[in-house]
């Protein structure tokens, strides 16, 4: 962080002798250009800040709905548990009718067959 400081502050010194210098393209001074550079850096640097403080307040939000969305999902876990657990013996029931049935069929088709 020290070395950051440095840098800036010799590149703000940097800067502002260049800014007395004129353009040779356009004439005017270029600190004007650097006037320009100076408010989108600090727009961008006030969109960082409030994308930022955005981001801590939805992440902040997450945290504090989690146990509850972990709790929505347990819930629902148990009450599918529960439903498998209650319809156990009318599925079973289901397919010992349907075994029942297919040996019927199965008599009925060897018996067309014997007769034919």
């Amino acid at each position: 962080m020290k070395f950051f400081g440095i840098g800036l502050g010799l590149g703000s010194l940097a800067g502002l002798g260049i800014s007395l210098l004129p353009n040779p393209q356009t004439g005017h001074k270029v600190k004007d250009d650097v006037h320009l550079f100076l408010n989108d850096t600090k727009n961008d640097a006030t969109s960082l800040a409030t994308s930022t403080k955005q981001a801590k307040n939805a992440a902040s939000q997450l945290i504090s709905d989690l146990p509850q969305a972990e709790q929505s999902v347990k819930d629902i876990q148990n009450s599918l548990t529960n439903f498998q657990s209650s319809i156990k013996p009318e599925v079973d029931q289901m397919m010992e009718n349907v075994s029942h049935l297919t040996e019927e069929a199965k008599t009925t088709v060897d018996g067309i067959k014997n007769e034919l």
